[in-house]
């Protein structure tokens, strides 16, 4: 195939079956789609094909639409738009395949046979000029007669897309590989019809850490459900850019404008793409990074307030409060759902503390300790910047506990774990009560649960030992003093 023109406007069209969502396959589609109208300043044309769906209930494709939406990908001509190759949704154009069917009827193309419309296949072979995969041949035998027109009297597949891609103009069928199979079919029935065939680009196939193909019901497949779980749109079109595309330069972090002005079909691969979801979660992480505070904040707000953590509108203190966290989890949490579940369990009363490490805990001194940090929080006006690196060793030395001993032994008791933000952005997030409420039950549940006696081994007879009291050095005994 020719080297597209890319000086000239295209007309490309991505089309979709309705679904609940749109498929992670089907995006990456749409998204070259919308990449190479850009480029060409062309035009972008959204098509239901919902013939199998049509009459079902709620098989609308206006999720599709919503998805797409979402990514950013507004079309030029299609559904809620209108346009002059119009209406968009093939179970609207029922006229306009009976007349091409009695056009193939008429000129010895099809015939009928128990009902359906046939096309009648002629000898030879068919090559498609792929922009992608190069030039694939197809016998005809091995096509064989194919039914246009089922017995319903509905168009099937292939000759809705061959008469539709005809009918609306379109330069490019750029669409994911699984098609390759349709291109000689629909390629026959143009030249029957008269019109010269589309030019075909057919994408590798988007499949699972497995290399297996994402189906529709797979967990990872839906555009709705990342959407759902707080990832960024600009993060997943980063992503889905880089499945089968090649840019040149190493820039990962590029915006839609950015992507269009640089995107080639020549740089697309014909081999499968992982969709890998680690990796989307490290581009999201990167763009919720790159976003300005006041944006971050409201994306934390609006989700708190979806689920109920906040009242809507946000209080000034709420919003200080998502300040702080975001000073103090911002940089690690990879999507908003992972936020709410981090601030879901600042809310909670209560910590999970590994055995061995309640075990470390269970003495005098650090019980005394813990109480003495209590009473410290309890006289505190206010919890933010607090000298808690001076402090809190300084409360510990009283007990005879070293720097290191007493800050763990604090954020152990209020967090169940030995890594998380500093303590100065810990105690504004979990507050007065949330503190003293957790250091009560790790209090209560070492002196009620086995009391003061400590465990001699640890797992496999290993010498275990808990957080012990350090006595002070005596004074040095100086002549002169």
């Amino acid at each position: 195939m020719d080297r597209l023109d890319y000086a000239r406007p295209l007309r490309v069209r991505f089309a979709s079956a309705p679904a609940a969502t749109l498929h992670v396959g089907s995006a990456r589609t749409a998204l070259f789609n919308w990449l190479l109208a850009r480029r060409t300043g062309g035009t972008f044309v959204v098509r239901i094909d919902d013939l199998e769906a049509a009459g079902a209930q709620g098989a609308t494709g206006e999720a599709i639409l919503r998805d797409l939406r979402w990514l950013g990908l507004d079309w030029d001509e299609g559904p809620e738009r209108g346009g002059a190759a119009g209406p968009y949704r093939q179970s609207e154009r029922a006229g306009v395949y009976r007349e091409h069917a009695e056009r193939l009827l008429a000129n010895g193309a099809a015939y009928e046979r128990d009902g359906a419309v046939w096309f009648r296949v002629p000898p030879g072979t068919t090559v498609v000029h792929d922009a992608i995969k190069g030039d694939v041949a197809f016998d005809h035998a091995a096509i064989g007669d194919f039914v246009i027109c089922k017995s319903s009297g509905g168009a099937t597949y292939n000759l809705a897309a061959a008469v539709d891609d005809a009918t609306m103009a379109i330069d490019v069928v750029l669409r994911g590989d699984e098609h390759l199979d349709d291109a000689p079919r629909q390629i026959l029935l143009a030249r029957a019809l008269g019109y010269e065939p589309r030019r075909y680009a057919h994408a590798g196939l988007v499949v699972d850490a497995g290399k297996h193909k994402l189906s529709r019901q797979h967990e990872s497949a839906g555009i709705d459900g990342f959407r759902r779980a707080g990832y960024l749109p600009d993060a997943m079109v980063q992503h889905l850019a880089l499945l089968g595309w090649s840019p040149h330069g190493a820039n990962e972090a590029r915006t839609l404008p950015e992507l269009a002005r640089v995107f080639s079909i020549e740089r697309v691969g014909g081999s499968p793409s992982v969709f890998d979801v680690d990796r989307l979660r490290a581009f999201n992480a990167r763009a919720l990074r790159a976003l300005p505070r006041d944006e971050y904040r409201a994306l934390i707000a609006g989700a708190m307030q979806r689920t109920r953590l906040l009242e809507d509108p946000a209080p000034d203190a709420a919003l200080r409060w998502i300040d702080t966290f975001i000073d103090a989890f911002g940089a690690e949490v990879h999507t908003v759902g992972e936020a709410l579940e981090e601030i879901a369990r600042l809310r909670e009363e209560s910590v999970t503390i590994p055995a061995l490490e309640l075990e470390r805990l269970r003495s005098r001194q650090v019980l005394f300790f813990l109480d003495a940090v209590s009473q410290y929080v309890d006289d505190q006006p206010e919890l933010r910047d607090l000298l808690l690196a001076h402090d809190l060793p300084q409360i510990g030395a009283e007990f005879g506990l070293l720097k290191e001993d007493a800050l763990q032994a604090v954020r152990m008791a209020l967090t169940g774990t030995h890594d998380g933000p500093p303590l100065t952005l810990l105690f504004p997030l979990l507050g007065h009560d949330r503190i003293m409420i957790r250091i009560g039950a790790v209090s209560s549940h070492i002196l009620h649960g086995r009391g003061l006696e400590p465990i001699k081994y640890g797992p496999g007879g290993v010498p275990f030992e808990t957080i012990r009291a350090t006595p002070p050095e005596p004074p040095s005994n100086r002549a002169g003093t």
